[in-house]
């Protein structure tokens, strides 16, 4: 009976080594998720595919090991899944930002009041009454403002504004 001596593994490629060596670095603060050198590098395609969509060790580390159930019946299993689920897009078919919009109304060209559309509003050219101002200047604002400051200082009695 002769013994034939153990294969060599296969030749693994540079990038998908240095892949399984950072999937090993994330997963190691977790002792649930320990894993034999054949299990990394068999997930290591996954983590290349992360790293060339852009993803950094952090991105890899919050993606795998928050949440995990217990018990662990299967690391690499519980591993490939988050991998292939939590995949980042690829970077060119992120969504592009819209284009600004623009504004919706525009000003009078004599009083710049807001308009619905380019031109004079309708005071402007006398087809509508002017609104009513609603405000009074700077006079109403410096007494409504002392009122307040009378109101506020201790020991002053408190009265309504129209008093």
């Amino acid at each position: 009976m002769c013994l034939e001596p153990p294969a060599e593994p296969p030749a693994v490629d540079e990038e998908v080594r240095a892949a399984a060596d950072l999937l090993h670095r994330v997963v190691r603060p977790e002792p649930r998720l320990r894993l034999g050198e054949a299990e990394a590098l068999e997930l290591a395609p996954l983590v290349v595919e992360w790293q060339r969509r852009g993803s950094t060790p952090e991105d890899l580390s919050r993606a795998l090991l928050p949440g995990l159930p217990y018990p662990m019946h299967s690391a690499v299993a519980v591993l490939r899944s988050r991998l292939q689920r939590r995949m980042p897009p690829v970077p060119d078919a992120l969504p592009q930002p819209p284009a600004p919009a623009k504004p919706s109304c525009a000003e009078c060209a004599t009083c710049h009041d807001p308009v619905p559309t380019p031109g004079i509003c309708g005071p402007c050219a006398g087809r509508t009454p002017r609104p009513v101002a609603i405000g009074l200047g700077s006079s109403v604002v410096r007494a409504g403002a002392q009122r307040a400051r009378t109101a506020l200082r201790p020991g002053t009695p408190y009265r309504s504004a129209t008093a």
